[in-house]
């Protein structure tokens, strides 16, 4: 398996949004993962060919959404304990807080 770059999981993410709707299934379909894969290929690598399966793109979204929850939680956590801090002082808590947490360091 091929590691995931940061520039891919930029380019999924963006991906993901662009192909966002109102209307997004519960339980996304292999269509709706298809127009990620297009949108992905379209912003990873200036438009080029990608090796990534619509089952790659669908697995590593899930670990990004996971991630992206519980950094979620842990910065909600902080910004409702202490009202005192700046939004940029509870990212860089949150981010702190979040790699000890899941052992990023």
């Amino acid at each position: 398996m091929i590691p995931w770059t940061e520039e891919e999981d930029i380019a999924l993410a963006t991906s993901w949004l662009a192909t966002l709707t109102n209307n997004v299934p519960r339980e996304p379909t292999a269509p709706f993962w298809e127009q990620i894969l297009q949108q992905f290929c379209i912003h990873v690598r200036g438009g080029g060919d990608t090796t990534r399966t619509v089952n790659a793109i669908s697995s590593r979204f899930k670990t990004i959404h996971l991630k992206s929850s519980r950094f979620e939680m842990i910065f909600n956590a902080i910004e409702n304990d202490d009202g005192e801090l700046t939004e940029d002082d509870v990212i860089q808590v949150a981010l702190v807080d979040y790699k000890i947490r899941t052992a990023c360091l």
